[in-house]
């Protein structure tokens, strides 16, 4: 084998290594992020969950235990907000654990391509991103909700 073709072979081989090596840091960031977001996803949503439903019915047994009855329109809306925002939250969650594995694969296929090799686009990312939006958006009105609830129960003193 001549040495010039030995070496343009050794070249080529240093390149996928190095390749290859980006390739697992790469992996290794995305799994780690998967598993971190999995982790501190079921303490925020029970976390958030619990606070904003014991906060309701401490409110509505200890401060008004007798709610205004055309205030109870306000309490339903925002309960329906909150759930639908952790519902969004959830949702979230399960995209961006999709789109850190759509990364990995992508990456995989990527690995002995040339280097122009244009990746496909994760749509998963823009769902999460949505998805967080929206769950931001609803929450936000949920507690908009609840606090004209409190609000008119306060100023009544929670009696009929």
């Amino acid at each position: 084998m001549p040495d010039g073709e030995f070496e343009a072979q050794l070249a080529a081989y240093e390149v996928a290594k190095g390749e290859h090596e980006q390739y697992m840091k790469e992996r290794e960031r995305l799994i780690d992020a998967g598993r971190e977001a999995a982790r501190t996803f079921d303490q925020a949503v029970l976390a958030f969950g619990s606070a904003i439903f014991a906060g309701s019915i401490a409110f509505l047994k200890d401060v008004a235990p007798k709610p205004q009855s055309y205030s109870l329109k306000w309490l339903g809306l925002s309960w329906a907000l909150f759930t639908v925002g952790l519902l969004f939250v959830m949702l979230s969650f399960l995209f961006s654990h999709k789109a850190c594995m759509f990364d990995i694969r992508a990456g995989a296929e990527a690995l002995g391509k040339p280097a122009d090799h244009e990746r496909p686009k994760n749509h998963f990312s823009w769902v999460t991103a949505w998805c967080n939006y929206l769950c931001i958006g609803f929450l936000v009105f949920g507690m908009v909700s609840w606090s004209i609830f409190a609000l008119e129960n306060l100023a009544k003193g929670g009696a009929h």
